[in-house]
């Protein structure tokens, strides 16, 4: 990711947008071919590591400012990925699954809008 990044300011032009799509795109892929009673392990696996990721992120120094930085963006990517997978489940079940708010997905995962009357 810290070479996409110097590779970005490089060239000077931003290419985000298109890792994003082929994170969209390669996570669709993968979720269409999970069995649907897997599909909420894959979701749990992946919210897990983005705990495991920002909680690393967490413990070292801001004095350290590239490990500190490179955690920082290690921790973004995997919380991106789970919310990414959770999408592409939704779209895949047509409703949002219960294992969306259990464990560490109800702290990684944006919850849903509030219907309005």
């Amino acid at each position: 990711m810290l070479r996409l990044l110097l590779l970005t300011a490089l060239l000077g032009r931003p290419a985000m947008p298109a890792v994003a799509a082929d994170l969209e795109t390669g996570m669709e892929k993968l979720v269409e071919n999970l069995p649907r009673e897997k599909q909420c392990d894959f979701l749990q696996a992946l919210c897990h590591s983005a705990i495991v990721s920002i909680e690393r992120a967490n413990s070292i120094p801001a004095t350290a400012d590239l490990l500190a930085t490179r955690q920082d963006l290690r921790a973004d990517q995997h919380v991106l990925e789970a919310t990414v997978a959770a999408e592409a489940i939704e779209r895949k079940a047509g409703k949002r699954l219960a294992c969306f708010d259990k464990d560490d997905c109800r702290v990684i995962l944006p919850q849903p809008k509030p219907a309005e009357r």
